[in-house]
């Protein structure tokens, strides 16, 4: 390379971690980001001395991380680390991991990217200072009473559960009505349904009901009305898309899809098939002529289980691709870069067919559909029916998930044959509790989080008690920790304080804010929502020790290795004592011996003292007392 010799050496994410400076564990503690520290990560320690050995031999560092705020930012904090300022700092940029790309990307190095790390650096900063503070106050407040476990909550933390927390009071406070439906089924395969009466959304009134079934004769004389619209493609993936359609496509999880170590995108990104999966574009790269589309799908034509289709679009590709509005000044939309070399196998192939499907889809003509309103009319009931039928499949012949079912053709004035009358008694259903996609998706609509952090964030809810096993059901203690929240500090419970940071962060990326001012400002509004806190300490401590009671009433204590509840379970071998979030995320469990009983207290250790009897030679046997982990801190030991 032009005679210079190159060192390549491997970050492997963050190998440094910022924290408080050590001192005394209180709140408010809001400090100048100056006085934080940067920590060696324990397991990561050799790859900073390589880097710092390479950086004394080079005169020059290039910059290779992923190409968004936290990957420049795990560049800054070396860069600090290693006292780096001086020298010349390049940076490259690339959106594939192809060899075309990352040699352009090299031969066209760019200055180092300061605003964008310095956006992820003050994220940390913020994260930091506002979760530590948080956190701290809620946990000391619970020592006032005894307690000992620690509560967390954050900028992004206290938003979330508390949408989860209003959602479970709409569900809790919900009151069911009863409703009917009027279901005709006639010969031509589909079924009538009958309209409420006019302003109302619904049939409340059983007579009615009752009336308009009855009214039904053996036929019913069919008006139609119908109109033909075009129906566009789907813009391409982000980051956010691709884990909520993958989702409901695969059944995957978000984590099982996206995991910046683990997820199935992710791995096809580093294999060199897909672009970067961590972008917020729905827009293709802003250089790509019609030429680059064209060649796009012959890349996907060349991937046998999708010859067909892509041939299919050649033959008839649209002028300019479909893109949706979001856009990222780092990373255009995920879109094919490769063809495996070997056969893909299971979840492997259906996310790379979906992302290359949608890629497809994008360049395909728009569907042509028929939307179709049945009505008849019955001594003053009106009866409808309303269905869509496809006159040219267009993109959803080669993106075909969530087909529509076909309405049967009727003409109007047609005579229908009734085949059943039937009435229905139904009651209007609560709204439902979030799911892992849906609790995403309305995370992003509110700005809350980023990409990468979202599942993060949940993970962290679950661990901490907050939520019930894998739902999305808030516990006592979830429910307690948003009533204080609400009551005492609501700004941390507003999900548009959370945005407004998430803007200003994005404007740090942008060079358009100064990221000091940006700082200063947020810790000042950070501190004088913890003054408030301090100056309710005594009343939030009361409330979270009545909603910690409640919570503890029904459980067995906190896992050591996660932090959810253990609970008593039986199986057909007996009694056993094991964490809430087993087997799917945590592995804790505890067997007990036939006849040992919980003992309504527990060991130092703080898990449960169980008690049991062992039969001795004089059969009235012995009792005994022990720690369900055998600690060496059970008050009495199990008799030998």
């Amino acid at each position: 390379m032009d005679g210079e010799s190159y060192y390549v050496a491997p970050a492997a994410g963050h190998l440094l971690e910022l924290d408080y400076p050590p001192g005394k564990w209180e709140y408010p503690s809001i400090i100048s980001p100056e006085r934080l520290v940067l920590k060696e990560i324990k397991g990561k320690v050799e790859y900073l001395r390589v880097l710092e050995k390479l950086g004394r031999l080079s005169n020059r560092i290039i910059v290779a991380t992923d190409l968004d705020s936290e990957g420049s930012s795990i560049a800054l904090e070396i860069i600090k680390a290693l006292n780096w300022e001086g020298k010349e700092i390049l940076r490259m940029e690339f959106s594939s991991l192809t060899k075309e790309e990352i040699r352009k990307s090299f031969r066209e190095l760019k200055p180092f990217d300061y605003p964008r790390a310095y956006a992820g650096w003050v994220r940390r900063v913020i994260d930091l200072e506002w979760g530590a503070n948080v956190s701290r106050g809620l946990t000391l407040s619970t020592r006032r009473k005894g307690w000992v476990r620690v509560l967390s909550s954050g900028r992004v933390q206290g938003p979330t559960l508390s949408m989860i927390v209003k959602r479970e009071r709409e569900i809790r406070e919900f009151i069911p009505k009863k409703y009917y439906n009027v279901i005709v089924k006639v010969d031509k395969g589909f079924s009538l349904e009958l309209a409420p009466p006019k302003g109302e959304e619904r049939v409340w009134n059983q007579d009615y009901a009752r009336r308009a079934a009855e009214a039904v004769k053996e036929t019913l004389i069919a008006r139609v009305r119908s109109e033909e619209r075009k129906l566009s493609p789907p813009p391409p993936f982000d980051g956010t898309t691709l884990q909520v359609e993958v989702s409901a496509i695969t059944g995957l999880t978000p984590r099982q899809i996206a995991d910046r170590t683990s997820g199935i995108a992710q791995k096809l990104y580093e294999a060199g098939l897909i672009s970067y999966i961590g972008t917020e574009s729905q827009k293709y790269p802003k250089s790509w002529r019609k030429e680059d589309f064209v060649e796009m799908v012959k890349l996907i034509a060349s991937y046998r289980p999708l010859k067909e289709e892509a041939e299919s679009v050649l033959r008839d590709m649209r002028e300019a691709a479909v893109e949706g509005k979001k856009d990222d000044p780092a990373h255009p939309t995920i879109h094919v870069v490769g063809v495996p070399e070997e056969r893909l196998e299971g979840k492997y192939r259906e996310v790379y067919e979906i992302i290359a499907r949608r890629n497809l889809a994008t360049l395909a003509r728009d569907a042509l559909i028929k939307r179709i309103r049945v009505e008849a009319s019955v001594d003053g009931f009106i009866f409808r029916a309303n269905g869509l039928s496809v006159l040219r499949e267009g993109w959803m012949m080669v993106y075909p998930y969530g087909r529509m079912e076909e309405f049967p053709e009727v003409e109007d004035g047609e005579e229908l044959r009734v085949v059943e009358v039937k009435i229905e008694e139904r009651e209007t259903q609560p709204p439902k509790r979030y799911s892992h996609i849906s609790l995403i998706k309305e995370m992003e609509r509110l700005g809350l989080g980023t990409k990468n952090t979202r599942v993060q964030i949940i993970d962290i809810l679950k661990s901490r008690g907050y939520l019930e096993g894998g739902s999305f059901k808030p516990t006592r203690l979830g429910e307690a920790i948003v009533e204080v929240l609400e009551s005492f500090v609501p700004a941390l419970t507003n999900p548009e304080l959370t945005a407004k940071l998430e803007r200003g962060m994005n404007e740090i990326e942008l060079g358009k804010l100064d990221p000091n001012d940006f700082l200063t400002e947020s810790l000042d509004e950070l501190r004088d929502i913890m003054d408030e806190f301090k100056r309710n300490e005594l009343k939030i401590s009361e409330r979270l020790y009545e909603g910690l009671k409640e919570y503890r009433s029904g459980s067995l204590g906190e896992c050591p290795k996660c932090g959810g509840d253990l609970n008593m379970r039986k199986s057909s071998y007996g009694y056993f004592i094991v964490c809430s979030n087993y087997p799917e995320e945590c592995d804790v469990k505890y067997n007990l011996f036939k006849n040992e009983r919980f003992e309504g207290r527990f060991c130092e250790c703080r898990l449960p003292l169980v008690s049991g009897r062992i039969k001795t030679k004089s059969n009235r046997g012995r009792s005994y007392i022990r720690c369900i982990a055998n600690c060496d801190r059970t008050p009495l030991r199990c008799a030998k």
